[in-house]
């Protein structure tokens, strides 16, 4: 009552009065904005089936694949609640589902504006059995298609079973009443803060920048695609400059059909291939990713693409003026530190060199002042050589005054007096045949001597030999004897 009451304590003109004000308030109220109609031309990429099999022997038949079809420009056309579609090789509405199957009925349909579903089944008593779900969403500029349906049915007491899902976009061309919105490949790349707009200019400079774009282009096999290319100077100035184009990873899935023009291989699968745009002596690189036709639109959104599969972002090369016609000049830029790295090591290795050889020398003096001594520059005491005594030039090993050639390794034994303190022979690897400190290169072989301390000679795992006879003179050595003592000969094995 005390609303009523206070309303009472107005004299019926100022309720008049409120009245007027309360609808001007109304009608001053600005009108709820109305989505924009989804009538118009779109248009439809390829319809991407799907199939998965379960269980399916061999009585079931032949296996369901396909059903796909190709895209192209539909028309929308606005039909009470519902959309019909006319085009891309079908016509279509949004009441009802896609799969059109024998004896198939849709049993609940749901619409709004953006969002319609539809879920058809066959009979209970069909022995085929089919459940087929489609789901249409829509915003402003793009239309979502989605069936989803599984089969069951049993022949011969084989039990088969199949599931397929189909999905197609529809991408905005022109709204009905309205100029068609541009294309989203002609939208012009935000400008970067490193370079100015390209302008044309009566004096343009050297080459400075290269700019490719995208940088990574999301295609379907057996697509082709044609990226941008454009060259400025350090003023920002367009030069009618082409660079070269190549396959550097993937050559099998990708064709470079003209500069910047590529076609992806029809049989291709999913796959990546990077591709190399090179100015001079520099170059820059760009990928391709290929999908499936049933994985293309979720690769899109999922890596944030364009509708035609680009990315934002452009593939930059800063290019040295110097390096287009004077590839010596970047060469001389690139090489210092590697040539002085060559001359610093040579030079070290010198060094060392040069102080190994001093020390040697000292060292060999010293030994040589110490001969008359009891002890020898290395190793124990020993008592002094017998006159007459001979030793190997390349081993150093002794023998008696009667014996004429070394028995390890077959070089004529010399006088010990001769021989003065210092680096032995050296012994060929192949034959093992000592020589004396000098020569390097064993004359018969051709190959490279080695010290003899350092050579081991092969002995057969195999047999023991207990005798061996020279092949020369006939004299019969042990079996740890190699070379014959009077004539030098290699003996050989007579057990």
């Amino acid at each position: 009552m005390g609303v009523f009451q206070g309303l009472w304590r107005f004299s019926p003109p100022s309720l008049i009065v409120l009245a007027l004000l309360a609808a001007a308030f109304v009608a001053s109220r600005p009108a709820r904005a109305q989505a924009p109609t989804l009538a118009g031309t779109w248009s439809a990429s390829p319809l991407n089936v799907s199939w998965q099999l379960g269980d399916w022997g061999k009585a079931c038949g032949p296996a369901p694949s396909g059903g796909g079809e190709g895209g192209g420009t539909v028309t929308v056309t606005k039909n009470g609640s519902e959309l019909a579609f006319a085009g891309a090789g079908r016509s279509y509405t949004t009441a009802e589902c896609w799969e059109q199957y024998p004896g198939m009925q849709r049993i609940s349909h749901s619409a709004s504006a953006r969002s319609f579903q539809n879920v058809c089944k066959t009979p209970a008593g069909d022995p085929r059995q089919a459940n087929v779900v489609t789901r249409i969403s829509a915003t402003d500029s793009r239309i979502d298609f989605d069936e989803t349906g599984q089969y069951q049915f049993v022949i011969e007491g084989q039990n088969c079973t199949a599931s397929v899902r189909r999905t197609r976009s529809y991408t905005l061309v022109k709204r009905l009443g309205e100029e068609p919105p541009p294309a989203p490949s002609a939208e012009p790349p935000p400008p970067s803060p490193a370079t100015r707009p390209a302008k044309a200019c009566e004096n343009a400079g050297l080459p400075e920048r290269l700019e490719v774009r995208p940088s990574h282009k999301l295609m379907r096999p057996g697509e082709s695609f044609e990226f941008r290319t454009i060259v400025l100077d350090e003023n920002g100035c367009a030069l009618p400059v082409t660079p070269t184009w190549r396959v550097i990873s993937g050559t099998s899935l990708l064709s470079v059909n003209a500069p910047g023009k590529v076609t992806a291989n029809p049989n291709a699968g999913e796959s990546k291939a990077t591709l190399e745009v090179t100015l001079g002596d520099r170059a820059v690189r760009v990928d391709v990713e290929i999908a499936s036709k049933e994985r293309y639109d979720a690769v899109l959104q999922a890596q944030g693409l364009s509708a035609s599969g680009e990315s934002k972002e452009a593939a930059v090369l800063r290019v040295a003026s110097e390096s287009m016609g004077a590839r010596e000049v970047v060469a001389r830029d690139e090489a210092p530190s590697q040539s002085r790295w060559f001359v610093g090591a040579a030079g070290a290795s010198a060094v060392l060199l040069g102080l190994l050889g001093l020390w040697l020398v000292r060292r060999s003096r010293k030994a040589a002042e110490a001969l008359g001594t009891e002890e020898l520059p290395s190793g124990p005491r020993v008592a002094p050589a017998p006159e007459g005594a001979k030793a190997c030039p390349t081993c150093r090993e002794e023998f008696p005054p009667e014996a004429e050639f070394c028995p390890n390794d077959g070089n004529r034994l010399v006088t010990s007096s001769v021989l003065s303190v210092g680096p032995g022979g050296s012994v060929c690897p192949v034959c093992g045949r000592g020589f004396n400190p000098g020569t390097t290169v064993c004359p018969e072989h051709g190959e490279e001597l080695v010290p003899a301390a350092a050579f081991v000679p092969a002995r057969a795992e195999t047999v023991v030999v207990t005798r061996t006879i020279c092949p020369v003179c006939g004299k019969q050595y042990g079996g740890e004897i190699r070379f014959c003592g009077e004539c030098g000969a290699g003996v050989v094995p007579i057990n």
